[in-house]
């Protein structure tokens, strides 16, 4: 599914306007109802509403909620926020759809949230740009403390549709029922914040109208996108049917990064998983990963790369001579696959030139710190950033970007990025990032295509933590460890989802 932004909706409309021929007025009331249905399904007969309008289009859409809502015989105050003679157009026209049929309302008074058990904000939609000025923002207030659910109709009053600054006083939903397309705010934080429980209601206008006027595209991958491109097993598969890989981590003071890495490897179905540590380390190593064989790092890197359907390198490997070496003759001669992470990625930024030659895929799985390291910018710049910064430097060194964090994404070098919606702060701890990396190496080595190998590793990694979570175990002490052992779980959901599908 393709996330805009508030400006690249509005193109969306009118070309479907314009060029396609749907009339406004029509979209308008597919908006309205839309959001109906599903404020009908999640609210009881019994439960009041009050419809806050604003001008512009998601006034328009209020107008067209209450009708409905009041046609189908359920309590509905409607309160018209700026003076009537400013609503224009199709909003106007919906306004007085709604006096003839028979319906009225009110000039915003306070007492109105007395009786409210739904407020629905239908006040400024995508139409906001800077500070929120009164009376919206007295408004906005008041419904913050009223206590009612709060429903915003597409997003929430006074948040931004792209990854612009939310201003100060924006208002809090409770439940967000996102028009067409979802925003590009729902996956950047502190937006994403403000907009409780999403959903996106359809509202009929033809893809052509997306694919002629959004020139970014960026997607959600969707448990749908991980059931399209699984590879099954055959029955005379074979473990060389399903990778033979390779991992580059651990070092005496750091082992548990290389028995993470290989344990989420394993566990994501790598058919042959060899482990490249320092001898000292293989026998703390193999105690918790009985399943992966090993490799002596003091040997030569280039009999350990042969042969390979995908390496990965880095974690807690440190910064010496010997990794840096390593990692160059892998960058210049390894023709697979490379998955650089963690201690890896301070050794990469030393050798971005490098990168740009390699004919073979490389995958980098920065945090925003690691990021900004590579960029030379904060790590605050990269999260204000997040979507140009991974999207650029994809492009501009031809590798995978996979920007962990709250809605990690994922940045191709064609230009296209896919964005999860798994996981939960339960991750954010160290080792989780370990298990990633044998995650989306397992993947990648028994895939044919990069981009879906790497997005429904990121998928499964965050939906084995919300796994976890939903069995009861707590944010504050979930374990990487644990991540890799609800693994099974998680593949079993696949397959159930995949049994549905078919």
């Amino acid at each position: 599914m393709r996330i805009v932004t508030g400006e690249e909706m509005g193109n969306v409309d009118r070309y479907a306007i314009e060029q396609i021929g749907m009339p406004g007025a029509m979209l308008m009331e597919n908006a309205g109802r839309a959001v109906s249905e599903r404020l009908l399904a999640h609210y009881d007969a019994d439960e009041r509403f009050l419809v806050l309008i604003g001008t512009g289009n998601n006034g328009g859409d209020g107008f067209v909620i209450a009708r409905t809502l009041k046609s189908l015989d359920r309590s509905v105050d409607v309160c018209l926020i700026p003076p009537e003679e400013k609503l224009k157009g199709d909003a106007k026209w919906h306004k007085e759809l709604y006096e003839q049929a028979g319906y009225t309302w009110a000039t915003f008074d306070p007492v109105y949230f007395q009786k409210a058990d739904v407020v629905v904000d239908a006040l400024l939609g995508t139409g906001i740009s800077g500070a929120i000025r009164e009376p919206y923002r007295g408004i906005i207030q008041a419904v913050n403390e009223a206590g009612a659910a709060v429903v915003a109709v597409d997003l929430p009053s006074g948040v931004p549709g792209d990854d612009r600054p939310v201003p100060e006083g924006a208002l809090v939903a409770d439940r967000t029922i996102t028009l067409q397309q979802p925003k590009l705010s729902h996956y950047t934080y502190p937006g994403r914040g403000f907009y409780g429980l999403t959903e996106v209601a359809p509202i009929g206008i033809p893809p052509l109208a997306i694919a002629n006027t959004v020139q970014t595209k960026r997607y959600v991958w969707k448990a749908a996108d991980v059931v399209n491109h699984w590879p099954l097993r055959s029955a005379d598969s074979h473990k060389g049917s399903h990778g033979k890989v390779g991992i580059i981590a651990g070092s005496e003071t750091m082992p548990g990064a290389a028995a993470l890495t290989a344990g989420a490897t394993v566990n994501a179905g790598a058919g042959l998983t060899i482990v490249n540590t320092p001898r000292a380390v293989i026998p703390t190593v193999a105690a918790h990963v009985a399943e992966a064989t090993y490799f002596a790092r003091d040997d030569k890197i280039e009999s350990f790369y042969e042969n390979k359907d995908g390496i990965a390198i880095g974690p807690g490997i440190g910064f010496d001579a010997k990794g840096r070496e390593t990692l160059a003759a892998l960058v210049d001669h390894f023709e697979g696959p490379l998955i650089v992470d963690a201690d890896g990625l301070h050794v990469l930024a030393d050798m971005l030139e490098n990168v740009q030659e390699r004919e073979h895929p490389l995958i980098i799985t920065p945090h925003p710190g690691e990021m900004a390291m590579l960029i030379d910018e904060t790590p605050g710049e990269v999260n204000r950033r997040r979507f140009e910064v991974a999207e650029t430097f994809a492009r501009e060194h031809g590798v995978y970007v996979v920007l962990k964090g709250p809605c990690t994404i994922v940045a191709a070098p064609s230009g296209e990025t896919w964005i999860n919606d798994t996981g939960n702060a339960g991750l954010a701890k160290g080792g989780s990032g370990d298990v990633l990396t044998g995650m989306i190496l397992a993947f990648v080595a028994r895939y044919e295509g990069m981009q879906p190998a790497i997005s429904t590793a990121v998928y499964l990694h965050g939906y084995s933590a919300d796994q976890l979570y939903e069995q009861g175990m707590p944010l504050e002490t979930m374990t990487a460890s644990e991540i890799v052992k609800v693994m099974p779980d998680t593949f079993r959901a696949v397959g159930e989802w995949y049994r549905s599908e078919c």
